[in-house]
């Protein structure tokens, strides 16, 4: 089950249940967004705080926010030919 679903499911505020996993209100923001992923740490009190309803395994199917890096998709598409300076 997906913590944001759990929370509303529940009516816990993300405020209470921030402080239940001892983070802040934005770091939870951004586990629920899929910003960032919590620590192994915080993804045991999150497993415990809702008796198992919420897994690890449940935030391993969000990808990571792609980062995009212009330089390197521009050498991508245009590589130096053989031999030319860098």
């Amino acid at each position: 089950m997906k913590l944001t679903a759990y929370l509303g499911e529940h009516a816990i505020s993300d405020s209470a249940f921030a402080e239940r996993i001892g983070v802040t209100r934005q770091s939870l923001w951004r586990y629920k967004s899929g910003e960032r992923r919590p620590d192994w740490d915080v993804l045991e009190r999150i497993a415990q705080e809702t008796a198992g309803h919420v897994t690890p395994n449940d935030f391993l199917d969000e990808a990571p926010p792609a980062v995009v890096d212009a330089h390197a998709s521009e050498t991508l598409a245009h590589p130096h030919p053989a031999g030319a300076p860098l």
